[in-house]
C-alpha cells in the first residue's frame, strides 16, 4: 500500500535530507483520514500524503517543521469541532471528531569533515577517536587526491561541520571553496601568519569574502598544549555549535 513513499524515503536518505512521517494512529466521527494513513514532509513541504484537506494537512506540516527542528517525536490530536478545549488543535469543520497522529523525525547524521594533505597525522588520529562522541560521521579527506578534491567540490556540505589540518598552500582553493559554500562550521588548524597569507590570496580572488566566516585557530580557547588536548579543544567547539544549531 505504501509502496511508493519506502521509495521516496530512500531518495531523501541517500540526498542526506532531513524528513518527517505523519501516521494516523486513531480517528473518531467521519474524518476522511483513517489509521494507517501516512504524509511524508520534507523541506517544509508535504511531499506524499493527505488528511483530505489543506488546512488539515498544513497543520501536520508545521507540526512536522518543529519536530524535524527538535530531532524530537511528537504525539497529535486535531479535533474536527471548534469548540474541542482537548485537543492541540480545534478545526472549525462540520464532519467533528477527532484525528490522533504519531510523527517521527528522520534527521541524517551530520559529518565532521575534515581536509587532510596526509592520513598520517597524530592530530587526525585524535580528532578520528574524539568524534564518535558527537553524534557526527567523521569523513577524511585528502586535498592532493584527485578523486577526494573533486567529491569535496561537488558535494554538499552546508549543513556539516568542515576542519582544515591541511599544511600548504594548496589549501587555498578548499578556503575559497567552503567560505562561498558556507557549512554549519568552518576553521583550520594554522598559525595566524600562515592563515593570514592564505586570505590574501582569497580575498584578492573573492573580495566579497568573509573572512570572520572561517575560525583560526580553530578549537577552543582552553589552553590546550598536547595534539590531544588541540583536539579536545576542536571537538569540544564543534559539539558547542552543534548544539546551539539544535543539530543532533
Amino acid at each position: 500500500m505504501y509502496d511508493d513513499i519506502i521509495s521516496m524515503q530512500a531518495d531523501l536518505q541517500a540526498g542526506r535530507k532531513d524528513y518527517a512521517i505523519a501516521t494516523v494512529i486513531k480517528t473518531a466521527g467521519s474524518s476522511i483520514a483513517k489509521p494507517g494513513f501516512k504524509i511524508l514532509i520534507t523541506g517544509g513541504t508535504v511531499i506524499y500524503g493527505t488528511l483530505g484537506s489543506p488546512s488539515l494537512d498544513n497543520v501536520v506540516l508545521k507540526e512536522a517543521e518543529k519536530v524535524i527542528e527538535k530531532n524530537e517525536t511528537k504525539y497529535l490530536k486535531i479535533a474536527l469541532d471548534k469548540d474541542n478545549t482537548t485537543s492541540d488543535y480545534a478545526m472549525n469543520t462540520t464532519c467533528g471528531g477527532m484525528i490522533e497522529l504519531f510523527i517521527e523525525p528522520y534527521v541524517h547524521r551530520r559529518s565532521m569533515v575534515i581536509l587532510v594533505e596526509s592520513f598520517n597525522d597524530k592530530l587526525l588520529d585524535a580528532l578520528k577517536a574524539l568524534v564518535s562522541y558527537t553524534g557526527l560521521t567523521p569523513e577524511v579527506y585528502n586535498i592532493n587526491n584527485e578523486n577526494d578534491s573533486k567529491h569535496i567540490m561537488e558535494s554538499d556540505f552546508t549543513d556539516d561541520f568542515v576542519l582544515l589540518i591541511t599544511k600548504t598552500e594548496n589549501e587555498i582553493p578548499y578556503i575559497s571553496h567552503f567560505l562561498i559554500k558556507k557549512p554549519r562550521y568552518l576553521a583550520i588548524v594554522s598559525s595566524r601568519n600562515r592563515f593570514n597569507r592564505d586570505m590574501e590570496t582569497v580575498l584578492r580572488e573573492h573580495p566579497d569574502a568573509d573572512k570572520n566566516a572561517i575560525k583560526c585557530p580553530a578549537g577552543l580557547s582552553i589552553n590546550a598544549i598536547t595534539v590531544k588536548e588541540i583536539a579536545v579543544s576542536i571537538v569540544a567547539e564543534i559539539i558547542m555549535e552543534k548544539n546551539n544549531n539544535n543539530l543532533k
